[in-house]
This record gives C-alpha cells, structure tokens and sequence, in this order.
C-alpha cells in the first residue's frame, strides 16, 4: 500500500461534492440584492434648502454691515484729521499773533468743573 493512499482518500472526501440545501441560492441573492436607497422626505429637502439660503443672506447682511462700518469709520478718521490740521493751524496763526504783540508766555488756569462758569 502506498503511503500517500490515505492521504489522497481523506482528500476526496473532503472535497466530495454536496448538494447545497434547497432555497440556499434565494437566501444568499436576497442578502446579496442592492438594497434600495433610503429616501428622504421631501420636507427635510425644503427645511435644508431654507437653512442654507437664510444662512446665506445672514453671512451676506453681515458682511455688508461690516463693510458699511469700515467706510464709516475711515469717514470719521478723515474728518478727525481734518478737525486736527485746521486746529493746528489756528493754534499755530494764533501764537503768530500773540508773539507779534508780544505775549511770550500766558498762565494757565486748571479748571475743575465746567458748572463754575
């Protein structure tokens, strides 16, 4: 007897065909059938839709706002530099004219309170 007999036997009988159990083949294509894709209520499509266009034209309102803040405040910071430069230049003209008259120096008084006057 040759050694490799049994071996080759068990072999056979290991991979001796079976006959799969009935119905097996509808089982198996039922689980393995694309399953239909979940639809989403038409409502939750609107209500998305809604999120995004508010959101929208709040991230616009806002940025616009920033905006209209930013032109404003380079509006008051012109002016104030205007409101600096004609101020200087009356202080100035009107120490020319107190120098010219001869006022060298004029003594300040603090004031506490404005009401005083």
């Amino acid at each position: 007897m040759n050694p490799v007999d049994p071996f080759e036997r068990q072999l056979r009988e290991v991979f001796r065909r079976v006959e799969p159990p009935p119905g097996l083949e509808q089982r198996i294509l039922r689980r393995v059938r694309p399953r239909q894709p979940r639809r989403l209520p038409p409502w939750l499509a609107v209500a998305a839709s809604l999120v995004l266009v508010v959101g929208g034209s709040l991230g616009v309102m806002r940025w616009q706002e920033r905006q209209h803040r930013q032109r404003e405040a380079e509006r008051v910071r012109q002016q104030l530099a205007l409101t600096l430069e004609i101020t200087s230049r009356t202080l100035a003209r009107a120490d020319q004219r107190l120098r010219s008259i001869g006022v060298e120096r004029i003594r300040l008084q603090e004031v506490s309170s404005w009401q005083e006057y």
